[in-house]
């Protein structure tokens, strides 16, 4: 049964899940970091064009607490302007995370280890967004 969010809600109703999943998100990934830079799936010489460097722990941290803070602000726009917010944003979130897939392919060169690390971190952004989300609906 879809739940309906009909109260008003103040913004930092919505964010508060937002950072806790993104901290959620940080801590998985970085742990996922380091065992990549460990095992040599995620090589510590490999340029990302963006960046200009190799990937480090800041970015990972960055890339996993961002996202979160911003599909929060989705939703709490969401939550004021439509009817069915969760079922929006969850498929929103679905097609946002089948997107993200095609980035680690853009890094030239790119070990598939470190694609497999990096597509498990997109995952876990957005397991984490979609769990802390579906929960506060629920409360």
């Amino acid at each position: 049964m879809e739940s309906q969010v009909t109260t008003p809600v103040r913004v930092q109703k919505v964010l508060y899940p937002a950072l806790a999943a993104g901290l959620v998100a940080a801590v998985i990934n970085a742990v996922l970091f380091w065992i990549g830079s460990a095992t040599g799936a995620v090589p510590a010489d490999l340029i990302i064009p963006n960046a200009g460097q190799p990937l480090t722990i800041v970015p990972v941290i960055i890339s996993s607490v961002l996202p979160a803070l911003v599909a929060g602000l989705v939703f709490f726009l969401l939550i004021r302007f439509t009817r069915n917010p969760l079922r929006i944003f969850n498929w929103v979130a679905a097609i946002v995370l089948l997107l993200s897939f095609a980035s680690p392919f853009s890094i030239p060169n790119v070990p598939i280890g470190m694609v497999v690390v990096l597509e498990l971190m997109h995952v876990v952004v957005a397991g984490s967004v979609l769990i802390a989300f579906n929960k506060y609906v629920k409360r």
